[in-house]
């Protein structure tokens, strides 16, 4: 089947904002699995504060539940970033069929779209999981400190 150019552009066209919408969904997913994760640790790690905990093994299955929770985080945020790379490798494409790399097609002297630079959003979110990881170990076993000096 022999397409018309302006099947090809309404194609094109449909399948850009398609992706547009998909990269601002996985943002927005992105944002709420890192934010309900700190929300889980913050909450957490209060609790513990205000409730000492008697014992290793129970302490030791509070850290193993973090890490649990931290792992699925993780796999969670690291499935996105992979999709996300191909989500962004098909607009760019998209951008190159449409002729918005290429100067003088829109504009006279520059064309439509910029250079771009990957930002590692990733990176960030896995060093505020390890970080929130941590401070669990921390408040969890310095209880030890609190409860013995009393």
């Amino acid at each position: 089947m022999k397409l018309t150019n302006e099947q090809k552009f309404e194609a094109l066209k449909l399948r850009y904002s398609d992706h547009v919408e998909l990269l601002r969904f996985m943002t927005k997913l992105d944002v709420q699995i890192f934010s309900g994760y700190i929300t889980v640790q913050l909450a957490l790690g209060a609790w513990i504060a205000t409730h000492p905990i008697d014992g290793n093994w129970p302490k030791f299955g509070i850290i193993l539940l973090d890490i649990v929770l931290a792992a699925v985080a993780s796999k969670l945020l690291f499935n996105d970033f992979l999709r996300r790379k191909e989500v962004v490798g098909i607009i760019k494409n998209l951008n190159e069929a449409l002729c918005f790399n290429v100067e003088g097609v829109y504009l006279p002297d520059k064309p439509i779209n910029v250079e771009t630079k990957t930002r590692l959003r990733f990176f960030w979110f896995m060093l505020g999981i390890l970080f929130s990881f941590v401070g669990i170990i921390m408040v969890t076993f310095g209880s030890i400190v609190i409860v013995a000096a009393k």
